[in-house]
C-alpha cells in the first residue's frame, strides 16, 4: 500500500482556523497510510506566532510541523505553497491542500492520484485566454506550446493547460518545488507578461509539467470543489470553500464544522476569536408562529428533507405572477421574493448562472439568521399588482422551520433562461403563468413602457443581442425589433413568449391566469404537491377567489386584428398543454 503525505500551510491568524478544520476533517475521513504535515512559513516576525491553542491542537491531531520559506516575494503569500511540495517525507505521494478546504466523505487514497502530477483544471480561464499570451510564457523557457487542451470546470472554456493550485498531488520529487519556484521567478520578472498575480503560481504549473516531462492526470471537481462559485455537489471529497460565509450557506459544510468542534473543543475556542467564524456555531433564528385552530394545513410535510424546498416563478408579464407570489407568501414557512435585483448580474454575464443558485442559498441563510430582506412589500403584504405599486422595502421574514419554502419571481429574465435555470437549480420546479393574448396585451398597453412598445432591444435579459439565447430566439426578437407597427410588435412579442412556454412545457408547470385567480386553493395545492422536500404549510388567512380582470376596451381594431393574425394557434396549443398536464 502506498504511503501519502498531506501538507498544508498553517500561519498565525485565520489560517490557523482553516488549517486545523482541514486537518480535523482529514482525520475523520481519509483512509490509508498517510501523515499530516503543517508547513509553517518563516520568519516568524513576518508570518506571526501560532497560538497555544493551535499548537496544542496540532499535537492532538498528530500533525508534524516543518518550517518553509517563501523565496518568491513575501508580499505574495500564495507562494508559500510552493515550498510545501519540497518538504522531506518518506511518503511516495505528496498531496498539497489549500488551507481553506474540507474533506467531506471517506476517501481511499490508493484509488486515485496515479500520475506524476494530478490537479483539477482551473474553475475559470482567469489567465491567458489568448494563446499568444501563453506563447510568451513558454518562449521564456524555449518550450513549444502544449499540444493538448482542457476545459475550465465552471465556465467550460476551452484553454491550454491551466490548473487550480488548491489541490496538487505529485509523486515525491525533490525537483518539483525547485522547478516550480524557478518558473515563477522567471515569469514574474518578465514585464511583457501582465496580469500575473494572483495567478502566478498557476501560470507556472503547466510549464513545470513540461520541463520535468511529468505524466499528468486531470482531477475532476470531486477533488477540488469550488463551493464559492456553485452549490455543493453531493459526491465531493475535497471542498474548496474559500470563506466562512460559504460554509454558513452550505448546510453540509456547516454541519461538518459543528461535528468537528464537538469532537475537538479547542476548535471552538479558535472559531470564537473571529466574528465571521463564530457565526458557524449559532443556530438559525426560528420563530414560534401561531396557527389558527380552524385553518387546516394547505399541504403536509414530505419526508425526507434533503434539498431545501423552493420554486422559480416566471411567465408572461401581466399574467398573474405577482398574484401567485402573494398567495404563496401568505403561507407560513413560505417566503417569496418578487423580482430580486441580484438575479440580473449572473443571468446577464454567465453562460451557466451558478451565482443564481448561490443567491438562493445566501437568501435562505440570511432569512435563517434574522437579517432584513429586500422585497416588493408594503404594510406587511407582498404587492399584488406592481403596475399600481412598484417599490422595494426591507422586512424580516419569519419562519419556524429551517426547511422553509423559498421562491423568487421574474418574468422576462427567467423566461429567457429556462434551460439554464433547469441546470443550476434542477430540484426546483419552474412555475410559468400565461394569459390569453387579448387581456395580456391590453394590460401591457396600460402599464410599463417596455411592454407598451415591445422594446425587445432594451430588455435587460433576453434582448436582441443576448449571447445566451438560441438562434431561433434571436431571430424572433430581430423580427419584433424591425416591425414598425406597435400593434403587430406586441402580438409578435406575446407569440414569442408563448413559443418559449410551449417548447419547454415538459420542464415547467404551466399555469393559466384565469384558473389561478378563480381557483386559487386548488392551484396552490397542485403546485405545492410538485415541490420536493416541502414542510407543512398553513395559510395565515382565508384564501378567496378573485375576479378575472380585463381592459379590452384599450384594444384598437389594429390590436385585435394583429392578435387574431399572430396569436390564435399558439393560445390553443397552450390551453391544450395545460389541460393535459
Amino acid at each position: 500500500m502506498m504511503k501519502f503525505c498531506f501538507v498544508f500551510v498553517c500561519q498565525a491568524g485565520e489560517l490557523e482556523i482553516k488549517s486545523l478544520l482541514l486537518a480535523a476533517s482529514l482525520r475523520q475521513y481519509v483512509q490509508g497510510d498517510y501523515e499530516l504535515v503543517a508547513a509553517l512559513p518563516q520568519p516568524v516576525a513576518r508570518w506571526g506566532t501560532l497560538s497555544t491553542t493551535t499548537t496544542a491542537l496540532l499535537q492532538q491531531l498528530d500533525i508534524r510541523t516543518v518550517p518553509i520559506t517563501n523565496n518568491i516575494d513575501e508580499n505574495y503569500p500564495i507562494a508559500n505553497k510552493i515550498a510545501c511540495l519540497g518538504i522531506a517525507t518518506p511518503a511516495e505521494k505528496i498531496i498539497f491542500l489549500d488551507s481553506d478546504i474540507l474533506c467531506l466523505q471517506p476517501i481511499i487514497l490508493n484509488n486515485y492520484f496515479s500520475a506524476d502530477f494530478n490537479a483539477k483544471p482551473a474553475d475559470l480561464a482567469t489567465f491567458g485566454k489568448n494563446p499568444q499570451l501563453w506563447q510568451k510564457v513558454y518562449q521564456l523557457f524555449q518550450l513549444p506550446l502544449p499540444a493538448w487542451q482542457t476545459l475550465s470546470t465552471v465556465s467550460r472554456e476551452l484553454m491550454l493547460p491551466y490548473f487550480n493550485a488548491g489541490v496538487i498531488a505529485i509523486k515525491n520529487n525533490p525537483k518539483f518545488a525547485n522547478t516550480w519556484e524557478e518558473c515563477c521567478r522567471i515569469i514574474d520578472a518578465d514585464t511583457s507578461i501582465s496580469h500575473k498575480r494572483p495567478w502566478l503560481d498557476q501560470i507556472a504549473l503547466p510549464v513545470v509539467i513540461t520541463r520535468l516531462n511529468l505524466t499528468h492526470y486531470c482531477l475532476d471537481e470531486r477533488f477540488n470543489y469550488p463551493a464559492h462559485l456553485k452549490p455543493l455537489s453531493k459526491n465531493t471529497f475535497f471542498c474548496h470553500y474559500h470563506y466562512p460565509v460559504v460554509i454558513r450557506r452550505e448546510p453540509v459544510l456547516n454541519k461538518l464544522v459543528n461535528q468537528l468542534v464537538d469532537r475537538y473543543p479547542a476548535l471552538k475556542t479558535l472559531l470564537e476569536t473571529d466574528a465571521q467564524w463564530a457565526t458557524l456555531l449559532r443556530p438559525p433564528v426560528l420563530q414560534k408562529l401561531p396557527r389558527k385552530w380552524f385553518i387546516r394545513p394547505l399541504i403536509s410535510a414530505k419526508k425526507p428533507m434533503s434539498d431545501a424546498p423552493g420554486a422559480i416563478i416566471t411567465g408572461m408579464p401581466r399574467s398573474g405572477t405577482s398574484y401567485l407570489c402573494r398567495l404563496l407568501h401568505s403561507l407560513q414557512n413560505c417566503v417569496v421574493i418578487n423580482e430580486p435585483t441580484a438575479i440580473f448580474k449572473p443571468l446577464e454575464n454567465d453562460a451557466i448562472p451558478w451565482q443564481l443558485a448561490i443567491f438562493y442559498q445566501d437568501l435562505r441563510r440570511h432569512i435563517l439568521e434574522g437579517y432584513p430582506i429586500e422585497n416588493k412589500i408594503k404594510d406587511g403584504q407582498l404587492i399584488e399588482d406592481t403596475a399600481i405599486i412598484d417599490e422595494r422595502n426591507l422586512y424580516y421574514p419569519q419562519v419556524s422551520h429551517r426547511h422553509f419554502m423559498l421562491c423568487t419571481k421574474n418574468t422576462l429574465a427567467y423566461m429567457a433562461r429556462i434551460p439554464q435555470l433547469r441546470q443550476v437549480l434542477p430540484h426546483m420546479p419552474i412555475i410559468a403563468c400565461f394569459r390569453n393574448p387579448f387581456d395580456t396585451i391590453a394590460s401591457w398597453k396600460s402599464t410599463f413602457s417596455h411592454l407598451q412598445q415591445a422594446d425587445v432591444a432594451h430588455f435587460p435579459i433576453g434582448h436582441v443581442a443576448d449571447p445566451f439565447l438560441t438562434s431561433w430566439q434571436r431571430q424572433r426578437l430581430q423580427q419584433i425589433a424591425m416591425t414598425p407597427k406597435l400593434a403587430l410588435k406586441r402580438a409578435l412579442l406575446w407569440a414569442y413568449l408563448a413559443e418559449i412556454l410551449l417548447i419547454y412545457q415538459n420542464d415547467i408547470i404551466l399555469l393559466p391566469y384565469e384558473t389561478l385567480v378563480t381557483q386559487p386553493t386548488q392551484i396552490l395545492r397542485e403546485i405545492l404537491n410538485k415541490v420536493p422536500n416541502i414542510p407543512t404549510l398553513y395559510p395565515t388567512e382565508k384564501i378567496t377567489a378573485s375576479v378575472v380582470r380585463q381592459k379590452r376596451n384599450l384594444l384598437t381594431t389594429e390590436d385585435i386584428e394583429a392578435i387574431h393574425d399572430v396569436c390564435g394557434q399558439l393560445m390553443i396549443e397552450l390551453e391544450s398543454a395545460t389541460n393535459h398536464r
